[in-house]
């Protein structure tokens, strides 16, 4: 039977179901992971002063390679990903309204600034042919520091700047979160001090028990502020779509076991054992690198899948009736 007035109660309105952004995925999670880790790495070694003592190839400490090696990578899947690689310069366009073009100029501005910074350093054949630059690459004179401090918030952007162009835009629930940059920085962090520190082992270096701490302190912080980021907003419309995936859905095991126990959990304890620990520290920090990298890698993978556009109901004109099937003006 119709409704009063021969109103069809299935026509008085439009509605489209949740919908999966499908734009970003693998590709933006590998680049993402890759920005995080090699700004993280150079912020790492420079802050910590790690950067002699740990090899070097032809003359740059390895330290500064794997950050420059990792941002590269990074830059050359996102010039790939825009489709038409030839107008990578677009990228670059919009720096007034664009976190990506803020991230395109913080890589770009990284990589020519601490490449600056390193120059000096590069031996070729026994050689040092850029030595007579006249600052220190460690950054120990003047001139050395200021393209130091330049590079390393060059790298902060790299590291955080993912995060802030998901969680600009409104559409999205899940990401529109102050959590999801504050998540990639914390990661990116965390996997950045295990890296430094594995490369310390590798150098037949040791590693401190204060590293071991702060890399604690890194990895709790993401737990807490993953669960805050979960505890928050759980029933407005998409972000309840995408928790359902997370904790309960297709993600839950990839999420729950993976990134939260394995990718971020384990990492703070196995750290704090580390820190107490002396004679198995080496192993564990080679452990906690994995873990960080794995999880943090599917930690960007996933909040990129669980990008849910909300349900919307749009009542259509023949739904403004009266009692009597009239239609009104409201």
């Amino acid at each position: 039977m119709g409704a009063p007035g021969g109103q069809n109660v299935f026509m008085d309105q439009f509605s489209l179901e949740a919908r999966t952004q499908r734009v970003w995925d693998l590709n933006h999670a590998v680049w993402f992971t890759l920005m995080g880790l090699g700004g993280g790495v150079f912020l790492a070694g420079r802050i910590l002063n790690l950067t002699e003592g740990l090899g070097a190839l032809l003359g740059v400490p390895t330290v500064d390679v794997v950050s420059f090696a990792a941002i590269a990578v990074g830059g050359a899947i996102l010039v790939g990903d825009l489709g038409r690689p030839l107008q990578f310069w677009r990228a670059f366009a919009n720096v007034r309204t664009s976190w990506i073009s803020w991230g395109a100029w913080s890589d770009l501005i990284f990589l020519t600034v601490a490449g600056l910074l390193v120059l000096p350093a590069v031996s070729i054949g026994g050689a040092e042919p850029f030595s007579g630059l006249g600052w220190d690459p460690h950054g120990r004179d003047g001139a050395g520091q200021a393209l130091e401090i330049v590079a390393g918030a060059a790298a902060v952007v790299v590291m955080t700047y993912a995060g802030a162009v998901l969680a600009r835009p409104r559409a999205i629930p899940y990401w529109n979160s102050p959590a999801v940059p504050v998540q990639f920085l914390l990661s990116s962090a965390a996997m950045s001090v295990a890296a430094v520190a594995t490369i310390e082992v590798l150098a037949g270096e040791p590693v401190s028990a204060g590293q071991m701490v702060l890399l604690a302190v890194l990895s709790g912080g993401l737990l807490v502020t993953i669960v805050a980021h979960l505890l928050s907003r759980t029933d407005a419309p998409g972000k309840r779509e995408s928790l359902d995936r997370l904790l309960r859905g297709c993600y839950r095991r990839l999420f729950v076991g993976l990134v939260l126990v394995a990718g971020t959990a384990a990492p703070a304890v196995l750290a704090l054992v580390g820190a107490a620990a002396a004679g198995s520290r080496d192993a564990l920090v080679v452990v906690c690198c994995v873990l960080l990298v794995a999880g943090g890698f599917w930690l960007r993978l996933l909040t990129l899948r669980v990008g849910i556009y909300p349900p919307v109901h749009i009542a259509s004109p023949a739904g403004n009736r009266d009692a009597a099937g009239t239609p009104t003006s409201g």
